[in-house]
């Protein structure tokens, strides 16, 4: 028997393991605390107060949306990336019920928004057998499509002794999560021979995943769904009325900051306005149970400040836009002249740029993108992203990007020319998933 071979057997047995087993006793007692910071971190966000039956899969569940095939989107950015492909699996099976979970009340809000009611909708549970058994058997998916990486021991598990097709789609794998992954092999080595498809971003993540003991057969490459971006009629006509508000000010917008860097952000721009004193800065935070914060930073930094949510009119005098409102971030660079993208001056491991070349922006970031390495390895490679390391930097680059236009205007288009061309992914990963899926009814376990 080979070595492959053996990792599928072991994947085919995923049932037991003392491993596990204490992972689930260690989780289930870490419950009380578990809610308790539930509730702590309520205090900017009443969300995490909310719905906690939900956490426990304790919920009703419609009887038309069992048999679902659901769509894992842990918060926001995984369900911008998957609208697309959601939207699209809607459209080509109109019977079929789908399920959207997440685990962030940001991202709960933005599924309500998106989706309405064409879909159910819920938190994914947390990862104790009795609650991912209630899970499975309320719902009794057809499919579990987990969006990049949000694997569990105990759903992963369970979900594969009920026969329920496992597919991780839009995968990423850097290489310091695939080490991670490796030390803690006893817990989730046999994970990766349960996956029945794992559609990855790019090769590296591809090897990777063979590399932890996924199936080669069964990981695919067909192109990251980021790149599938879709700018709506609706943002279009919302960019075409936010402009005009603009005049002629160029925008600098910052987008999915994290702490520490407005900080940096705010110090940059406040040399900035020394020599383009019209200029404007538009901070995007990540979460928003950080708006408040960020809200006083600025406040204390001196600069003139209008909250998103306030509805106040951005007037000449403004000089920071706070953007505390979720899912507006393609509008927010539809009217930017710069994109810096967050998490990347910290870290943390960067965050998508792909909204960014959509527009054509020249593109601003820190070395710290290990979560999105291949894409950025290409844009350097045309020359298409200009790195910074600290607020010193990031002024000198956005400075020489506002007074020299062209140069900008060059490296947002090698930047939109490479979105382009890997536009398409979407298409492919649904025909995928239709391959994977099998018309069947899940078992239901005691």
């Amino acid at each position: 028997m080979n070595t492959q071979q053996q990792k599928n057997d072991q994947g085919a047995a995923l049932g037991g393991g003392w491993i596990r087993a204490i992972y689930s006793i260690v989780l289930t007692l870490a419950l009380p605390a578990i809610y308790t910071y539930l509730w702590w971190h309520g205090r900017n966000n009443q969300g995490y107060r909310e719905r906690w039956a939900e956490r426990a899969a304790w919920q009703d569940v419609p009887p038309e949306y069992r048999r679902c095939v659901v769509f894992h989107c842990v918060s926001v950015g995984e369900l911008m990336a998957a609208k697309p492909l959601i939207e699209q699996f809607l459209a080509l099976n109109p019977q079929q019920p789908v399920a959207i979970t997440c685990t962030t009340p940001t991202g709960s809000a933005l599924v309500k928004k998106l989706f309405g009611e064409r879909v159910y909708h819920c938190y994914l549970p947390f990862d104790t057998p009795l609650a991912v058994r209630r899970f499975i058997n309320r719902l009794k998916p057809r499919a579990l499509v987990i969006l990049e990486t949000e694997l569990w021991p105990n759903l992963v598990s369970q979900a594969h002794q009920h026969g329920i097709k496992l597919m991780l789609v839009n995968a990423r794998m850097s290489e310091r999560s695939a080490n991670g992954y490796h030390k803690a092999r006893l817990l989730m080595g046999p994970i990766w021979g349960a996956l029945d498809m794992v559609i990855a971003q790019d090769n590296a993540s591809a090897e990777r995943f063979i590399d932890l003991g996924c199936e080669p057969s069964r990981v695919h490459m067909p192109g990251n769904i980021k790149f599938d971006v879709q700018i709506s009629a609706q943002t279009k006509q919302d960019i075409a009325l936010f402009k005009p508000l603009l005049g002629d000010r160029q925008v600098i917008t910052f987008g999915s900051t994290h702490e520490g860097e407005e900080s940096q952000a705010l110090e940059a721009f406040a040399q900035i306005l020394n020599a383009r004193p019209d200029s404007l800065l538009i901070l995007v935070p990540r979460h928003q149970e950080r708006f408040d914060a960020i809200a006083r930073l600025v406040e204390n930094s001196g600069l003139t400040m209008v909250r998103r949510s306030s509805g106040r009119p951005i007037t000449k005098g403004t000089q920071v836009l706070l953007a505390d409102t979720m899912g507006e971030m393609l509008l927010w660079f539809g009217v930017s002249t710069i994109a810096t993208i967050g998490g990347s001056l910290i870290e943390r491991g960067g965050h998508n740029p792909l909204e960014a070349m959509a527009f054509g922006l020249p593109i601003v970031s820190g070395r710290h993108v290990f979560n999105f390495a291949d894409v950025y390895r290409q844009l350097d490679a045309r020359q298409a992203v200009r790195w910074v390391a600290d607020s010193q930097q990031l002024h000198d680059t956005w400075l020489g990007l506002l007074v020299e236009p062209g140069t900008a205007q060059r490296i947002g288009a090698q930047a939109q020319q490479l979105f382009a061309k890997h536009r398409g992914a979407t298409q492919r990963s649904l025909g995928l998933i239709a391959t994977t899926m099998t018309d069947h009814a899940p078992k239901e376990l005691p």
